[in-house]
């Protein structure tokens, strides 16, 4: 019996130790605990399996940040669109909705392709920003729309970053949910979108 305890305890602790690792490296951030931090990624995985479990939303993507949840992507017709909101409303741990489903028909795999590459732009050009400090920034970027949600230190941060998605090549517009934490339990009011000449405008680095 006591050899079986043992191997027991063996076998598990480094599951234990992974998913300790894992919890504390995505909440590197001050503004954002490690449990709220938890809370949104259970709140992601749920959320995803209510919809594939739904049907007819496999173009839809999921984004979950300090309870905010941020539906993204495409879907055949409307009545998908409100079931997915309404499916995300029932998810445990979401506190606040955001529904940026487009209806359209099912986008192609180079339109998908270009999505990733912006963001993956946008997400170097911020890690090389040294006055962006905030690691709590999501970003999801569909059909050349760039959605940012999380938690900035300041407003002026969150001016920065989304000059940042302003400037970045073959974006069409900008959509930011990001919040300060003083204005996070504020209600969900994106910021204006930006006309899509206004993109070609410069940023004024001395801010």
């Amino acid at each position: 019996m006591r050899n079986f305890i043992t191997l027991l305890l063996l076998v598990s602790t480094p599951l234990t130790a992974s998913c300790v690792v894992g919890a504390v490296s995505g909440a590197t951030s001050k503004e954002r605990s490690i449990g709220r931090s938890v809370d949104d990624a259970s709140a992601a995985i749920s959320l995803n399996t209510r919809l594939r479990r739904h049907g007819g939303m496999h173009g839809v993507s999921v984004e979950v940040a300090d309870g905010l949840a941020l539906l993204a992507g495409f879907v055949s017709n409307p009545e998908h669109r409100l079931d997915a909101e309404r499916i995300a409303w029932s998810a445990p741990k979401v506190i606040k909705v955001a529904n940026e489903i487009e209806v359209r028909n099912k986008k192609g795999w180079w339109a998908g392709t270009k999505d990733r590459y912006i963001s993956t732009q946008l997400r170097a050009k911020i890690i090389a920003d040294q006055y962006i400090r905030s690691t709590t920034i999501n970003i999801e970027t569909r059909n050349r729309v760039v959605f940012l949600l999380g938690i900035a230190r300041s407003n002026g941060e969150i001016e920065r970053i989304v000059a940042h998605a302003r400037l970045t090549p073959n974006v069409k517009k900008v959509v930011s949910y990001m919040v300060t934490p003083q204005t996070r339990n504020a209600p969900i009011v994106p910021s204006q979108p930006i006309a899509e000449e206004e993109l070609l405008g410069g940023i004024d680095e001395t801010e």
